[in-house]
């Protein structure tokens, strides 16, 4: 395994694992945790200490989301001759992306506006699941189609300086 395979592991690594801690600990968070403090009426101190905790797994989920997807886009789209269904699912894996981020970002944050989220925190907890049930699902599609794309040819993307230089004149 060469330096580059063993980079793309990493960086696929550091896609996934964070993803999964966000979408569990999501859905944690929709189907466990708000209805049972609901439902026993817990102190607003445990909402807060969960939060507080909970913030920092979103925040570093996010960091990690967006630098490895950043690379493994790149590094997929150099190599490989991409159809314009997997492009176009790519957009709009990163928009749903921005939209989780964001919404995420509020639920967990401690601003006044995030507060107010909070007053209506299953219903944007169910929105937030269903973006990331769809965006997984995006995700796995992509991941089972792009087996077929075939490498770019290396060899037909260089072009001398001469070759350059008689184009452009």
């Amino acid at each position: 395994m060469d330096l580059l395979e063993i980079i793309s592991l990493v960086s696929r690594w550091l896609h996934v694992i964070p993803a999964i801690a966000l979408v569990g600990g999501t859905l944690f968070m929709r189907l466990s945790y708000v209805p049972a403090t609901q439902e026993c009426d817990a102190s607003a101190e445990l909402r807060e200490a969960v939060r507080k905790k909970w913030a920092k797994i979103v925040m570093i989920s996010i960091a990690l989301l967006l630098v490895s997807g950043l690379y493994n886009s790149a590094i997929k789209s150099i190599g490989y001759e991409l159809s314009p269904l997997y492009n176009g699912l790519l957009g709009i894996k990163i928009l749903l992306g921005f939209a989780i981020f964001y919404l995420a970002s509020v639920l967990s944050g401690r601003s006044d506006k995030a507060k107010a989220f909070r007053q209506r925190e299953l219903h944007w907890l169910n929105i937030l699941c269903a973006l990331m049930i769809i965006t997984v699902m995006i995700a796995g599609y992509m991941k089972m189609s792009s087996s077929a794309f075939p490498k770019k040819d290396k060899t037909a993307q260089k072009i001398t300086i001469d070759q350059f230089h008689s184009v452009n004149v």
